[in-house]
């Protein structure tokens, strides 16, 4: 597959997966907008079958559509609120493992050091024995 062919392919599936989000959510507006018209006429309906005057039967409306609509915004915000909590908590889980991890690579690479100098050491140390032991040698050797 060439390059065109698939970023062909990756706009069309991109276009389709906005497609059905918006599909999705034109739902959510559609039902919701349904929730409101019926509770707009459910307050009429009353509004209407009470003694209250025309302006008193549109406050009402008013009233119950605004106190709907500050409802759902009340459960939005709520809501959005909960997945910010939940996604900040998820990056400090994340951040305090990779946290974790390079603090045990750190132990690790000072473990490491502590080895190599250990093993340098003694390598220096047994140069020097083998250095000692050569002239040692060379002294018997030369009297």
């Amino acid at each position: 597959m060439d390059r065109k062919v698939g970023a062909a392919l990756a706009i069309a599936i991109i276009g389709v997966v906005v497609g059905v989000v918006g599909i999705v959510m034109a739902n959510d507006a559609k039902d919701s907008n349904k929730d409101t018209q019926a509770q707009l006429a459910k307050a009429i309906n009353q509004a209407e079958s009470s003694s209250q005057s025309k302006e008193e039967k549109a406050a009402a409306a008013l009233r119950a559509v605004g106190d709907k609509v500050k409802k759902n915004a009340a459960a939005a915000e709520s809501e959005d609120s909960s997945k910010l909590s939940a996604a900040e908590k998820k990056d400090a889980a994340a951040a305090q493992q990779s946290a974790d991890t390079v603090a045990s690579l750190q132990t690790k690479v000072d473990q490491l050091s502590a080895q190599i100098a250990d093993v340098e050491g003694k390598q220096k140390s047994n140069t020097a024995k083998v250095n000692a032991r050569i002239n040692s040698l060379e002294g018997r050797l030369g009297n």
